[in-house]
């Protein structure tokens, strides 16, 4: 996998801080995530870390500023577990997210894998998420699936967890030949607004290019430098709301897989396939 993005520096603190009056956390372990706090890029990592909960007004690291980057995956170093992240970017490009780690370098290529976890009777896949931020750019990634078989989901997405703002391409394992495009804004989860696309192959045989083209005035979605979708922003306007429903929170990138056809949810089931198989040495990468 070749990825062209938007980078930068890390940026870990500012100058000055003030102790929060709603935090949960001390100074040894000063971020908080979810309830919990640490002192590693798994709770301090802006985006994660909550800086209402946190130690100080500086516990929690700063987004990365914007530069133009290509990561060709041909280091160990391009992508490693979180905890072992220690802030620069132009270094760690990329960071897995979950224990057990199943995102590694092989082969030249951002390898992901699903294994079955039987306490949760359900697949246990990976993500990895760029260690920078980027409001607004071009990104474009050549992507092979692992489409092989229903309930197996791919995912290559911009995001922001804390507003919910998202613009993604996905692929489900009961259609190999097809992508899908959708958008969300402010954590509100349409998904009338998904898109389908027939690449003219097999995604999990063959390597494509996609690309997500960002502006602050339309999203362009390309595959093989094909335009495939765009949205205006003009055109999500909402007069209830006096609101433009389109994304424009600074995010990250993220790769992901993961089980949607033993997620337990009806609908994903449905939409994913259902069941995923799995047997005992069952892996998906």
């Amino acid at each position: 996998m070749k990825l062209s993005v938007f980078g930068a520096a890390a940026v870990l603190a500012a100058a000055s801080s003030q102790v929060l009056a709603q935090s949960t956390c001390n100074q040894w372990a000063p971020c908080s995530r979810e309830g919990y706090c640490d002192s590693n890029a798994m709770f301090c990592l802006w985006g994660l870390c909550d800086p209402v909960k946190s130690f100080n007004s500086t516990s929690c690291w700063q987004p990365e500023a914007c530069a133009t980057q290509t990561v060709n995956f041909d280091s160990a170093a391009d992508a490693i577990p979180i905890k072992a992240y220690s802030g620069n970017p132009s270094t760690n490009a990329f960071l897995s997210v979950f224990e057990p780690n199943h995102a590694s370098v092989a082969n030249g290529n951002l390898e992901m894998k699903m294994t079955y976890d039987a306490a949760q009777k359900k697949g246990f896949g990976a993500t990895a998420t760029a260690s920078h931020t980027f409001q607004y750019g071009r990104v474009t990634a050549r992507v092979k699936t692992a489409s092989v078989a229903p309930g197996v989901v791919s995912a290559f997405i911009i995001r922001n967890d804390q507003t919910g703002d998202e613009i993604d391409f996905e692929w489900v394992g009961k259609d190999p030949s097809e992508v899908q495009t959708n958008y969300y804004f402010n954590n509100v989860l349409d998904y009338t607004k998904m898109v389908r696309y027939n690449v003219g192959g097999n995604t999990a045989a063959e390597y494509h290019d996609y690309t997500m083209d960002w502006s602050a005035e339309a999203l362009v979605w390309l595959v093989d430098g094909k335009v495939i979708r765009t949205l205006n922003r003009k055109d999500t306007f909402n007069p209830a709301t006096n609101t433009y429903a389109y994304p424009t929170s600074k995010s990250r990138i993220s790769f992901s897989i993961w089980d949607g056809g033993n997620s337990g949810a009806e609908g994903t089931q449905q939409w994913a396939g259902f069941p995923t198989p799995w047997g005992p040495n069952t892996a998906y990468q």
